[in-house]
């Protein structure tokens, strides 16, 4: 309770401006003297100088108790002990002050040896610096015990003056009884001068105290600190006392003395005088030690010592102390563990990051080994005349090794002019392997080396040079595809693999779940793809028919084909908020605002959002410099071509085909002559001249699937089993669902011995047409023959 009613009293003082100010005043002042005091005389009889005027407080409450208690007393009547009373005052004063150092300008500077010790350390012109800590340990537990000293001091010359006062009515014939009002009067005048001794000396010698203790703690010396005599409380009791003592004498002296106007209005205003400063005082004592505890407690959260040299030896605050220095030591353990600690784990975080670096850099070392043996994988080896094909790679993993800054992805994009059949093809790849880094470029490095394996063989092996588009991409794709099962689906690759017919614009391609290819086509941009068509190579369980798509190009379309890189954005909103891009059509818009160039692509993807994936862009431009429609018909085909179809309804097919051949030799690049001439001599049974220009006819128009399909039948009726095979095999490549083409093969299959070919084929093609007679019969008749 007692603290909590400091604490408070000592809030509202220092927050209360106009306390603050006389506090200020009252102690500026207050220094000031006592400094002139003390370097003129000694510091100790600076403290005594303001001791003694408690003594005379002291004795003044003893007059005023005296003269209102005694009867019938007067200076007439009582002179003599009076006089004595203020003799022995005087002298007390003296003593009090030479005892204390008053003497110390002619070399007396006190009468005991701590008195004298603390004038000569204390002295002005002295440095304490130039005493040992044990001089200094002294010193300060001098100045600790002083204000006790002080007090008894007051107490002993207090009891002076009363056996002075007594000493009259032993030896004159005043009244015995009066002796008890002297005795209270005194006990009152005693109380006041010890207060005051040991407050005032308490207060004065704190700064010095402080000093002393600052300089002990900065040499780490280890000193005990004992308390004083009285506590805050009983300090506090003590100005209680003061303030109750004062009322009851004022109040006898009112009670007693009524007409007395002066002496109580200079009674009240010593006594306001007297306890107002000595509260004053008290409480700035406290609130002094108070700050010196909160700087304490910053300078220890902050990471200092949090030393706390008290100014205060009030029993209470020294617990305190003892208790925090005890805490600063703990935590002082605690920090000093710590930074043992930090250190270790500053070394090991410094060995560990050492170990992070070598392996970073050996990382770095794969990486780099890698991309290099990547980069002459990526390669585009096209000339650029009829197909101009560009590359754009941006892997999302970056690194610098030995200063050469690099990229390693899952992505790349291979491009290649090739021959087959006597024909200029562009074969061209772009795919994204699964995988991040390096698990990603295992599997690119995997596929380049396969895929360039298998253009070097189709460009030096005769066999694979002789095949037809559809077949050599069914072949390539399905050599990729089996080694990549050999991974157990722990390596998976999506791709677009194509073949362009640069003369025709004919495109042969597989995506094997790859982002949908985007045609740029009169600035506008559209999907090529509607549907998945197969799985990443490498998928488990991926098997049944293969087909390959095929795709009429015109002159100046453009063909963009790209990673999921570029669907894989963040798209931060207004609100700031992060969200995955989820349109895909969003990519056809890029593409059309970029015009199909690869660069502003790319560029207009980043202003979309983050590219969040690695990206690799392939873009194919047709332009095979001259218009695909053939020269037109003139007058005289147009004409001949009207008698032909006049012979051709009156059955005159004969005259037909020689109409059709006279007009041909006016138009002979015109091929729509050409397939009117096919189709009148397979109508007229002409098999082997239909045949003959069926040849021809499929080179220059690889497009056109129904002769493809009417020359494989034409081939079986004069006996070419093989060849028309192969068209039949192209058929199917292109679309393996007509349940015709498919008993049609079972059949060739059948005619060339191949008997296990043939009843799979019959059975595939029931299990699309049930109905289909002529796989019915092959199924019949080889299960006949088992």
């Amino acid at each position: 309770m007692f603290r909590r009613i400091v604490s408070s009293y000592s809030f509202v003082f220092h927050k209360d401006p106009e306390h603050s100010r006389i506090i200020e005043m009252t102690q500026r002042y207050f220094y000031r003297l006592f400094e002139a005091i003390h370097k003129k005389i000694s510091y100790t009889f600076s403290i005594v100088a303001f001791s003694l005027a408690g003594g005379w407080f002291g004795a003044v409450y003893a007059f005023f108790f005296g003269s209102a208690t005694i009867p019938m007393f007067s200076l007439q009547t009582h002179y003599i002990i009076v006089l004595c009373f203020v003799f022995a005052t005087l002298l007390v004063t003296i003593l009090h002050g030479v005892q204390y150092g008053l003497l110390a300008p002619i070399g007396i500077s006190g009468i005991e040896p701590h008195i004298r010790r603390i004038n000569k350390t204390l002295n002005p012109t002295h440095s304490i610096r130039r005493n040992s800590s044990e001089e200094l340990d002294v010193i300060l537990s001098d100045l600790i015990h002083l204000p006790m000293h002080n007090m008894i001091s007051a107490f002993c010359y207090g009891s002076f003056v009363l056996l002075t006062s007594v000493i009259p009515y032993l030896l004159f014939d005043y009244n015995l009884k009066e002796l008890l009002y002297i005795f209270l009067g005194w006990l009152a005048a005693v109380f006041v001068y010890c207060g005051f001794s040991y407050i005032i000396t308490d207060y004065i010698t704190g700064p010095k105290r402080v000093m002393l203790k600052k300089v002990l703690l900065s040499r780490s010396y280890s000193s005990n600190f004992p308390p004083g005599f009285l506590g805050l409380k009983g300090k506090f009791g003590f100005l209680l006392s003061l303030v109750l003592l004062s009322l009851t004498i004022l109040a006898v002296y009112v009670g007693l003395r009524p007409d007395s106007y002066l002496e109580i209005a200079f009674f009240i205003g010593l006594t306001f005088f007297a306890a107002t400063t000595l509260i004053i005082l008290y409480f700035q004592s406290i609130s002094t030690t108070l700050e010196q505890i909160g700087k304490s407690a910053n300078d220890l959260a902050a990471g200092g010592p949090g030393k706390l040299p008290l100014v205060s030896i009030d029993r209470e605050f020294l617990g305190f102390a003892k208790d925090f220095a005890k805490a600063t030591g703990e935590i002082g353990r605690i920090r000093e563990h710590l930074q043992s600690l930090v250190e270790e784990k500053t070394s090991e975080l410094r060995e560990t990051l050492r170990t992070v670096e070598e392996l970073k850099q050996q990382q770095d070392g794969d990486y780099f080994l890698t991309s290099l043996l990547i980069k002459p994988l990526g390669i585009n080896r096209t000339s650029g005349r009829k197909a101009k094909v560009d590359f754009l790679i941006k892997q999302k993993k970056n690194f610098v090794f030995k200063g050469k800054e690099s990229e390693i992805g899952g992505d790349i994009c291979i491009a290649q002019e090739i021959l087959l059949r006597g024909k200029e093809y562009t074969v061209f790849l772009n795919a994204d392997a699964m995988g991040k880094s390096l698990q990603g470029a295992g599997g690119v490095l995997v596929l380049g080396a396969a895929f360039h394996s298998i253009l070097q063989r189709t460009l030096t092996n005769e066999n694979t040079y002789s095949l037809y588009a559809e077949k050599w991409i069914k072949n390539a794709f399905t050599e990729l595809h089996k080694l990549f099962q050999g991974f157990d689906g722990s390596m998976l690759v999506s791709m677009v693999l194509g073949v362009l017919d640069e003369e025709a614009g004919i495109l042969y391609y597989i995506n094997a779940e790859h982002p949908w290819s985007v045609l740029y086509r009169d600035g506008k941009a559209s999907f090529l793809e509607e549907s998945l068509q197969y799985r990443k190579l490498g998928t488990p369980g991926m098997e049944g028919s293969l087909s390959v798509k095929i795709f009429r190009l015109q002159p100046a379309d453009i063909l963009v084909i790209g990673s999921d890189g570029r669907d894989d954005l963040e798209i931060i909103s207004d609100s700031g908020d992060k969200t995955m891009n989820k349109d895909e059509s969003l990519f056809l818009r890029v593409v059309e605002s970029s015009e199909g160039n690869l660069q502003t692509i790319a560029s207009n993807l980043e202003n979309q959002g983050r590219i969040t994936d690695d990206l690799s862009l392939l873009r194919i431009e047709y332009d095979p410099g001259k218009s695909l429609n053939k020269t037109k018909a003139g007058k005289g085909v147009h004409n001949l071509s009207k008698k032909a179809r006049e012979f051709l309804r009156n059955k005159n097919i004969p005259e037909a085909i020689l109409t059709i051949e006279e007009a041909l030799n006016l138009s002979p690049e015109n091929q729509i002559l050409k397939r009117d001439l096919i189709r009148l001599h397979y109508k007229n049974g002409n098999y082997q001249e239909a045949c003959s220009l069926m040849d021809s006819y499929v080179e220059e128009n690889p497009g056109d699937t129904d002769i493809i399909y009417s020359a494989s039948f034409c081939f079986k009726k004069i006996g070419n089993y093989n060849r028309s095979l192969e068209l039949a095999e192209r058929i199917q490549l292109r679309n393996p669902g007509i349940p015709a083409n498919l008993a049609h093969i079972a059949d060739l299959n059948l005619k060339l011995g191949r008997h296990e070919k043939a009843i799979n084929f019959a059975k595939l093609s029931l299990e699309l047409d049930p109905q289909n007679e002529n796989a019915s019969e092959i199924v019949k008749k080889l299960n006949g023959k088992s």
